[in-house]
């Protein structure tokens, strides 16, 4: 009996375990139905999504087409998205989700079918086939299945469009135009309870106007000049030719503004002129419609010099009509050189000159004789900004007391009139022979006052002076010896030349005593002396004869220039002079810078390297007499 009862529980615990794991395995069961399909759709796609089912570890989706099952997916997510499906075409899904019962899936029911329908394709090949310059023939490929297409327009820059028409065929012209800024045109296909998306943004411009009133005006005997009304808008012009009438036009320029000179014609010769406006793009220029074409005619050229004779150091002017950027050559450099587009005689003997405009020439013969002397020198007229004489102009010279006129710039460059000069013992540096204003160690000036010490009687004493104080003034150093301060001064000296061109001076003091390493040329003095005559305060100074002076220590002194061109009653005076400066390196070598105004021009003299006193002063008259 015992042994039974044991074999009978036994049996009883392994069925209790048997139905434990049929209960167990029973509590794993199908999901609910899926349902709320819902379809985004393309013209070859179509994203499909229903809601999650709780409890579902999957969805299986069935794609069917005409009721036939084309396909299925098994998916995790609850969303597909269909691709490659045919556009404007009819489609049905069905979804189920399923729950994981070891490795078999138990499936829950099927949801309501989904039926959509996928978009229209969108039109492909929008493109402008024609503009005006108000309008644009848009035109596309057709789509199946469309009955129409919607045309939207909004101007470039903006993202606002606007529905403007609706085509049924696949073109359609744009009106009321402006192409200021250009268009964006998006089209979309429409057809039974369908659509396609629009297509991409395409860019399109209306052309420029036909430009109107051209006219043509002969120039020189190889240009004319064009005009024509202005086109609105446009970022520029084409400009063409032609030789005959009807002749094949050619490109000869492109311009912004309304107006052309053509330059590379034939003298006495027609052409046929054209014009046509442009339209500037990020990638690309829209032309617009050609002009009517107009006849115009190169002019005649003529050409003429204003001396065939001269003398050594002069100018020569040329004189032309009709010529539009002339070539000048000489055949004798050694006689006359071209500088600047002018004639300049540096010989003497015969040269022949040569005007070259486009394809004429004209050739004259000029004659160069001895100068009126051989001094360094020069006249420039301040008036016409041109030199009229020039002989020896880069030599080196010794600019002796003319050197002031460079002290007086570079003082007044970095100390205002009214600044307080004190006179100290930089005295002690004045060479024995030098000349002196006559100023004392423990003076006071203003710097507009003792200018009149530099410049009327020639300083030498006032230049060490203004030197100094100025060296100590601009370095910041104001307990400066005065050897060092002439030295820094006569480095602002030649800084300043620089600055303005003279690059043949170097500058070893303020005065201009003649010392080694102390040297100028022509050329560089008429800069110092253009500058001189437009500075107020020196030019002003340097035109006075004599000016009473009182120090602010008080003590007054009376200072007269050396200048005799501008002292009254002087057996040198000349009523047209008005400065500048004299230089003295000996009695055998003299020097003066003049300025002199008659009722045509005013202009600015120099000599260098005359022989005596006297010298400088009837050279300079000479000068007057021959260029004034």
């Amino acid at each position: 009996m015992k042994k039974t009862k044991g074999l009978s529980l036994s049996a009883l615990f392994a069925v209790f375990l048997l139905i434990a794991f049929c209960l167990g395995a029973s509590a794993v069961s199908a999901p609910e139905k899926t349902g709320t399909l819902k379809a985004v759709t393309e013209s070859k796609s179509a994203l499909i999504t229903w809601d999650a089912v709780p409890g579902a570890d999957g969805y299986r989706i069935y794609l069917f087409k005409d009721g036939s099952n084309i396909g299925y997916k098994t998916l995790k997510k609850p969303s597909h998205e269909f691709s490659n499906l045919k556009a404007d075409s009819e489609y049905s899904v069905k979804v189920r989700a399923f729950a994981l019962s070891g490795k078999e899936k138990l499936f829950g029911k099927y949801s309501d079918i989904l039926t959509f329908r996928t978009k229209l394709s969108t039109p492909e090949g929008l493109k402008a086939k024609k503009a005006t310059s108000s309008s644009l023939l848009m035109t596309w490929n057709a789509v199946k299945g469309a009955e129409k297409y919607y045309i939207y327009l909004a101007p470039r820059g903006s993202s606002e469009y606007k529905k403007i028409a609706e085509a049924k065929t696949t073109t359609y012209t744009v009106r009321e135009l402006d192409g200021k800024n250009g268009y964006k045109i998006r089209i979309r296909a429409v057809g039974k309870g369908n659509y396609s998306r629009m297509t991409a943004v395409a860019a399109f411009y209306t052309v420029p106007k036909r430009p109107t009133s051209l006219k043509t005006q002969s120039q020189t005997p190889s240009a004319v000049r064009l005009t024509w009304e202005q086109v609105k808008p446009s970022d520029g012009y084409r400009v063409y030719a032609a030789e005959t009438k009807d002749g094949k036009l050619r490109l000869i320029g492109t311009v912004k503004k309304p107006a052309f000179v053509y330059s590379k014609g034939k003298s006495e010769t027609v052409y046929y002129f054209a014009v046509r406006a442009i339209i500037k793009t990020e990638n690309q220029s829209i032309y617009g419609e050609i002009s009517n074409r107009v006849r115009g005619k190169t002019g005649k050229f003529t050409a003429s010099l204003s001396k065939n004779t001269v003398r050594k150091g002069e100018y020569i002017d040329t004189v032309l009509k009709g010529a539009a950027s002339p070539k000048l050559s000489s055949s004798d450099t050694s006689v006359i050189k071209v500088e600047n587009g002018r004639l300049h005689a540096v010989g003497t003997g015969s040269a022949v000159v040569t005007v070259k405009s486009g394809n004429s020439t004209v050739r004259f013969s000029v004659n160069v004789n001895p100068p009126i002397f051989n001094y360094m020198s020069c006249v420039y007229d301040v008036t016409k900004e041109r030199m009229i004489f020039g002989n020896r102009m880069n030599d080196r010279c010794y600019p002796a007391s003319i050197t002031k006129l460079i002290t007086a710039l570079v003082a007044l460059k970095y100390m205002s009139v009214d600044s307080t000069i004190v006179v100290g013992n930089e005295l002690n540096m004045v060479e024995p022979l030098s000349s002196r204003c006559g100023i004392y160690q423990g003076e006071k000036f203003r710097l507009g006052d003792l200018l009149y010490g530099l410049l009327l009687p020639s300083g030498g004493d006032a230049a060490y002076t203004i030197a100094v104080n100025c060296a100590r003034k601009v370095s910041g150093n104001p307990n400066m010896g005065y050897v060092a301060a002439k030295n820094y001064f006569a480095g602002l000296m030649n800084k300043y030349m620089k600055s303005i061109g003279a690059t043949g001076t170097n500058c070893v003091n303020p005065h201009g005593y003649p010392v080694s390493g102390h040297y100028s040329t022509v050329h560089d003095l008429l800069l110092v002396a253009q500058r001189v005559l437009k500075n107020k305060t020196l030019s002003k100074v340097t035109s006075t004869y004599g000016k009473y002076i009182t120090a602010l220590t008080g003590r007054g002194r009376y200072w007269s220039t050396t200048n005799g061109l501008i002292i009254p009653g002087g057996s040198r005076y000349n009523p047209c002079s008005h400065g500048m400066k004299t230089g003295t390196v000996n009695d055998n070598y003299t020097g003066i810078i003049s300025a002199a105004t008659n009722s045509k021009h005013t202009v600015i003299t120099i000599v260098i390297g005359c022989e005596s006193y006297g010298a400088r002063y009837d050279a300079t008259q000479k000068l007057y007499n021959y260029y004034l």
